[in-house]
C-alpha cells in the first residue's frame, strides 16, 4: 500500500463534502457534514466531546486515533478487551451501551447524549443511525472489512471528530508493516503459495468468506484462502468441504471455545494436510484480537507470512516489530501492557 494512500483518502472524503447537498439535522455555524461508508450524509457539531462506540473494530479505531478521553459509551465487548482496559484504565467507568452480537441498549445510548455515535453496517445499524438522526445524534456508519477500508474508517472518524487525532501516524504504521510484506513476497512463485483456512470463534466448520478482514489477512500474507469464493459473513461448512480445499494452514480465532478445537483431534480430519502437518494455529496475540478489524490486522498478516514462508522473512524478529508498532499506535509496547504471543493449540 503506497505511503500516500492515507492523504488520497481525506482528499476523497473533503471532495464529497465540497459538493455534497446539506443534510437535515441539528446544523450549526461550525458544523460540518460527512459521507459515511452507507452513503448517508450526516451532520456534525462543531465540537465533538462525547463520543458512542458500539463495536469493537470502532473501540479500537478511537483508541489507536488517541480519542479515548472521548468516549462517553462504549460497546460491553471493549468493556473487558485487554488492550482497552490498558490502553484506557478509566474504560471501566465507561457506561456499557451492548455489543453487535447481543444487541444495543438504544435507551441506554440516546441518554449519552453522545456528540457522535460510531455504528457496524450489519443488523440493526443501519435502522439505529436513521432512528438517532431523528433525534439529531450524528451516527455514522463504518464497513471496515479490508486494509484499505479500515484506514477509511480511520479517516471518517477523524473528519467527523474534526481536530487532532493520530491519523497520519496510524495510517503509516499500517502501510510500513503492508509495504514490507509486499517487498518480501514480491518474487514468491505462484507453485510455493499456500492454502489456508480460517475457523471463526463458532467453531471448526464455521469459516469466513471473501468480504472478510480474515481474508486480505491471508492474501497480504501470500496465502490462498480457501474460502474466498464464499460471500457474506461467517458462514457453516461440512467436514467433506474441509476435505476437498485440504489447506495447507489452518487458523484458529483466538475466541474459540477449547471444546471446539479439541475437534481437531478427531482422527477422520486427520487427511487434512494442515492438521496432519501440525500446521494449525490460533491468533498470537493475548491482548486485542488481530482478527478483528482494526489497524492491528495487519500484524496477523505479517506473524502468518513470517510462519508460512519463514526464509523470506528471517532476519525479521517478529516480538521487536510487534512491540514498535503497538508504541506506535498506544504509547505502550505490547509487553508494557501484559500481553504476550502464542500460537499454540492446546
Amino acid at each position: 500500500m503506497a505511503k500516500k494512500s492515507g492523504i488520497w483518502g481525506v482528499v476523497v472524503f473533503l471532495l464529497v463534502l465540497a459538493t455534497a447537498t446539506a443534510a437535515p439535522g441539528k446544523e450549526t455555524p461550525n458544523s460540518r457534514m460527512v459521507i459515511d461508508h452507507a452513503g448517508r450524509r450526516v451532520v456534525i457539531p462543531g465540537v465533538v466531546n462525547k463520543i458512542v462506540t458500539t463495536f469493537k473494530p470502532a473501540t479500537l479505531c478511537a483508541l489507536s486515533l488517541g480519542l479515548a478521553s472521548k468516549l462517553t459509551g462504549v460497546d460491553t465487548s471493549s468493556k473487558r478487551d485487554r488492550l482497552s482496559r490498558a490502553v484506557f484504565p478509566g474504560i471501566n467507568q465507561v457506561t456499557g451501551v451492548g455489543n453487535k452480537s447481543m444487541g444495543i441498549n438504544f435507551e441506554t445510548l440516546v441518554t449519552l447524549k453522545p456528540d457522535l455515535v460510531i455504528l457496524y453496517s450489519q443488523k440493526d445499524g443501519l435502522q439505529m443511525a436513521d432512528r438517532l438522526a431523528d433525534l439529531n445524534i450524528p451516527a455514522i456508519i463504518i464497513l471496515p472489512e479490508t486494509f484499505r477500508t479500515i484506514q477509511l474508517s480511520l479517516e471518517l472518524i477523524a473528519l467527523a471528530v474534526g481536530g487532532d487525532t493520530k491519523i497520519g501516524d496510524v495510517e503509516q504504521q499500517m502501510d510500513g508493516v503492508l509495504d514490507l510484506i509486499r517487498e518480501r513476497l514480491r518474487d514468491l512463485p505462484e507453485k510455493d503459495r499456500k492454502k489456508g483456512y480460517f475457523a471463526s470463534s463458532r467453531g471448526v466448520f464455521s469459516t469466513t468468506t471473501g468480504n472478510m478482514i480474515q481474508h486480505e489477512i491471508f492474501t497480504i500474507a501470500g496465502i490462498d484462502n480457501v474460502s474466498g469464493k464464499l460471500t457474506g459473513y461467517f458462514q457453516d461448512i461440512s467436514p467433506e468441504q474441509l476435505f476437498n480445499w485440504n489447506p495447507d494452514i489452518m487458523v484458529l480465532s483466538r475466541h474459540m471455545k477449547k471444546s471446539e478445537a479439541n475437534r481437531l483431534s478427531n482422527k477422520g480430519l486427520a487427511r487434512v494436510a494442515a492438521i496432519s502437518n501440525k500446521q494449525v494455529y490460533r491468533c498470537p496475540s493475548s491482548l486485542a484480537p488481530w482478527d478483528f478489524p482494526s489497524p492491528l490486522s495487519v500484524l496477523a498478516s505479517l506473524w502468518l507470512a513470517k510462519k508460512v514462508y519463514p526464509v523470506h522473512f528471517s532476519d525479521i524478529n517478529l516480538p521487536d516489530k510487534v512491540n514498535e508498532f503497538h508504541k506506535g499506535l498506544f504509547g505502550q509496547t505490547m509487553n508494557q501492557m501484559g500481553g504476550r504471543m502464542d500460537d499454540t493449540i492446546q
